[in-house]
């Protein structure tokens, strides 16, 4: 069966907008994209419909309801607002989709539904109980996580597991084919490689720390870090944001990642032995996603760069774990992840009465 679905991608990050892609990618959908600002020609291709919304926060404009227990996260009144969302409705209008899939926005899964549309909610890791996140998963017809269900809090399967549908991330390059790395000589200095999130929030002088402690390991830094004023030991060096991180993270004898969507998912198709450091995410995001994945699969993790914590006996540890046990964790085939989202739309459908 085909369907069209109408995908609403949050502008923070590029995981919303990667999400949309792969669905597009796959055969029997039909695809519209609506996010903030102009389309994203490296993220989307050019055959997806893509609908530029004007921005929600402009000069001048009203806050509206975002006071604590207000039951909406972001809500703010004015003429921007007005037109951005008679812009998504006529795009709406237009393309007739059969579910609208929300990746991710209470105020959008709100408006979709009162629109007279069968809505798919995005679920995310973190603390998620509060009054907003829990009317979009009451109002929407389906949940959809692109994890797997063994990382789920029981609360949120003993209130909606019932139309929470569990997608996980498609393999595409199953991990055990990819190159190890070069670097495990025991006469050579080991390598270590970290990958930030974008807007990353970790001081060097965690990074400069770590490496002071752990002077046996070259530590290589991919991705963006908060500029301190610290002054770089001689076995850190800092590589700045790469467009693809890949082969770096391949040829190292540990990854230390982020506990984002988008880095977990790349340190987990490296092959490597990982380390999971989150970073300061609104809902704890990916404080509750490394400890999901320590829980589930034995994933090791720090909670934070600034814990205290012996750098040359964790790395040595984690460099002696299982380097499959994050993607055997989350990865599922291609025909797995297709039923799934099949299997989700249909439902949303059936629920919603169409």
């Amino acid at each position: 069966m085909s369907y069209k679905v109408a995908y609403y991608a949050h502008h923070f990050g590029t995981g919303h907008l990667r999400h949309a892609q792969r669905l597009a990618e796959l055969g029997g959908l039909e695809v519209q994209v609506a996010s903030t600002g102009e389309r994203r020609t490296d993220l989307l291709s050019a055959d997806v419909e893509y609908v530029a919304l004007p921005p929600d926060a402009v000069p001048g404009q009203h806050p509206g309801k975002m006071r604590d227990g207000d039951p909406l996260h972001y809500a703010p009144v004015g003429k921007a607002i007005q037109q951005r969302f008679a812009l998504l409705n006529r795009a709406w209008e237009r393309f007739v989709p059969d579910v609208v899939m929300v990746d991710v926005s209470v105020e959008v899964a709100l408006f979709a539904r009162l629109s007279g549309y069968p809505v798919a909610f995005r679920r995310m890791p973190g603390d998620r109980g509060d009054r907003a996140h829990q009317m979009a998963y009451a109002v929407s017809d389906g949940i959809f996580a692109y994890f797997p269900s063994t990382l789920e809090r029981p609360a949120h399967l003993d209130a909606f597991g019932d139309k929470s549908h569990y997608l996980g991330v498609p393999e595409t390059v199953p991990a055990k084919a990819l190159p190890v790395s070069s670097h495990r000589g025991s006469g050579a200095q080991r390598r270590v490689v970290v990958q930030t999130s974008l807007a990353s929030s970790i001081p060097l002088r965690h990074l400069a720390a770590a490496a002071t402690a752990s002077p046996l390991w070259q530590w290589e830094v991919a991705g963006a870090v908060e500029e301190d004023g610290t002054a770089l030991p001689g076995n850190l060096q800092l590589h700045g944001v790469i467009r693809d991180p890949g082969l770096a993270l391949r040829n190292a004898d540990v990854v230390i990642s982020s506990a984002g969507h988008n880095a977990v998912v790349a340190a987990a198709a490296s092959g490597r032995p990982v380390l999971l450091v989150p970073e300061p995410r609104p809902h704890d995001e990916q404080l509750h996603f490394a400890r999901a994945l320590h829980g589930a699969a034995g994933v090791p993790h720090v909670e934070s760069w600034g814990s205290q914590t012996d750098w040359a006996t964790m790395l040595y540890r984690v460099a002696a774990s299982v380097p499959g046990a994050l993607a055997e964790s989350l990865f599922v085939t291609e025909r797995s992840f297709t039923a799934g989202v099949e299997s989700m739309l249909a439902d949303c459908l059936q629920r919603a009465g169409s």
